[in-house]
């Protein structure tokens, strides 16, 4: 297994590749269990690698891994020969935590179009922007060179890779299916689908507000870190983080104060980064209340994924005056970006522990208290018809109550019993029979101790008549017990229905001389 961490300047991702199977897994914080990748395959491999790369091959598909520097690894699904399908799928231990936001197809880089923004569904203080790894389109690659582009898609927690029918009938194998992982919190796109030119171009903010939706993990009250991702060296003027209250899913009043101004800066010796300033609040909020953080800004072109509500709206007037209620034009006009920044926090909540040791107290005191108990019981008992039970019963019972106790018990008993019976009957000869019975009893014991039993009775008899005679007997029956236990002593009823087919083969031998 080779265990490394990329993304060491940002939020730093734990990377797990194979093991005994060829299998990946992606951790980024303490609080999650991040993302496990299983490919569907049952045959054996033969293993080989280094610390760049590990190659798992099997008869039918092979598995490569391979490093690519600090933000990034790849994964290859290598088609020894022709599969049956032509969807690669891998199954993913953890999807039900995380949001796959798809990017749009219109996407003029093929490598982002169509694909996968991971993000948590609950980001909590101190994860960033809750963006966990990307995972690009792959390109697939026969023996001969032959390139196409595979599609992804995700359904429920399976990964699916679906390489075109036609262009696999063609090719010549192996047949190389090749994602790309990016380990980055940093939003993928900078380009968005201009809707009023239907072009695309760079998504930038001038003289306007742009916002998305957080939920506080803990209260907030006083000072906070913002920070958003800079990488663009066509910049001027303000640019500062702003919070507006929640308002039915809609930014309302303004809750922040103080706001400083983010290095938005990107020249030589001054690279693409994370940059960071302060803000306090201007009034308590409360945990688990979801605000709008957003970017006031002259000139500022941020990072982004497709995939949240993003409310965009424009305040042209000049200085420092940062409007106190949110410049909305609709409730109903939003926007499909995921802004690459967030902020962090101390909580404002002050805790106050009281230790008291080595204190004895006499009380007198009524306990309310709770029980539930599961307990085995063997039971051997006597019923009618005459044969020893053995009875399995699990037991389990929940109890309240207040010193002294009453209790209502509910029993499901379920008993096997085999019967052996011999018997010699005479009619128009000797018959020796062997009779088998195989038992099964379900009982259930309500309040009062009423007990019922169900028996089901299976009963096999051969026997065999002198004078050339052979004779085949199997007998089913059904039996039904009722039994009322009370207290301590158990009663049983019990009435025997039988019913038997009796099939005969006879043999007769004459010489007439």
């Amino acid at each position: 297994m080779i265990k490394f961490h990329q993304s060491s300047n940002d939020f730093p991702l734990t990377v797990a590749l194979g093991g005994k199977v060829p299998t990946w897994d992606i951790k980024r914080w303490e609080r999650n269990s991040g993302l496990r990748f299983i490919p569907p395959d049952d045959d054996g491999y033969t293993l080989r690698g280094d610390k760049q790369q590990l190659v798992y091959k099997g008869r039918r598909r092979s598995h490569r891994f391979t490093i690519l520097g600090d933000n990034a690894f790849e994964y290859d699904c290598i088609l020894e020969r022709e599969p049956e399908s032509n969807v690669v799928a891998l199954r993913m231990e953890g999807a039900e935590n995380f949001d796959f936001f798809r990017q749009p197809d219109f996407l003029t880089d093929p490598l982002l179009a169509g694909s996968y923004a991971v993000y948590k569904k609950e980001t909590m203080l101190g994860e960033g922007t809750g963006k966990l790894c990307h995972i690009y389109r792959p390109e697939i690659i026969d023996a001969r060179g032959r390139r196409c582009w595979g599609n992804l898609s995700v359904v429920g927690n399976s990964l699916c890779i679906t390489v075109p029918e036609k262009w696999l009938s063609e090719a010549a194998y192996p047949v190389i299916v090749d994602p790309t992982i990016g380990t980055t919190t940093v939003g993928s796109q900078t380009h968005w689908n201009n809707v009023d030119n239907e072009s695309i171009d760079q998504l930038f903010l001038e003289l306007a507000i742009m916002v998305n939706r957080f939920q506080l993990p803990e209260t907030l009250n006083g000072s906070a870190t913002a920070y958003v991702y800079a990488y663009d060296n066509d910049y001027y003027g303000r640019c500062k983080p702003v919070i507006y209250s929640d308002n039915n899913n809609f930014p309302q009043t303004r809750r922040s104060a103080s706001e400083g101004d983010f290095d938005i800066e990107v020249r030589n010796g001054k690279p693409a980064s994370w940059r960071s300033t302060t803000f306090s609040t201007n009034t308590s909020i409360a945990s688990g209340s979801y605000v709008w953080f957003s970017l006031f800004s002259d000139w500022f072109a941020p990072r982004f994924d497709y995939g949240a509500k993003c409310y965009w709206d424009f305040w042209d007037h000049l200085g420092n005056n940062i409007p106190n209620t949110y410049p909305a034009w609709s409730v109903n006009w939003f926007y499909n970006f995921k802004i690459s920044m967030y902020f962090t926090y101390t909580s404002a909540q002050n805790y106050v522990r009281l230790l008291t040791q080595g204190v004895t107290l006499t009380d007198s005191r009524k306990l309310n208290a709770e029980y539930k108990r599961n307990a085995i019981q063997s039971v051997r008992a006597s019923s009618n018809p005459k044969g020893m039970l053995t009875i399995y019963k699990k037991l389990q019972e929940i109890v309240q109550g207040i010193d002294k106790k009453l209790s209502s018990v509910m029993f499901q008993r379920t008993v096997k019993e085999t019967t052996t019976v011999s018997e010699a009957i005479s009619h128009f000869g000797a018959f020796i029979r062997g009779l088998f019975g195989d038992a099964k009893i379900v009982s259930e014991v309500k309040g009062g101790w009423f007990l019922t039993h169900t028996i089901t009775d299976t009963v096999q008899a051969a026997g065999t008549v002198i004078r050339g005679l052979l004779l085949f007997i199997r007998i089913v029956s059904g039996v039904f017990v009722r039994d009322y236990l009370l207290r301590r002593f158990l009663k049983a009823r019990s009435e025997l229905f039988l019913k038997s087919v009796i099939s005969r083969e006879i043999t007769l031998d004459s010489r007439i001389g």
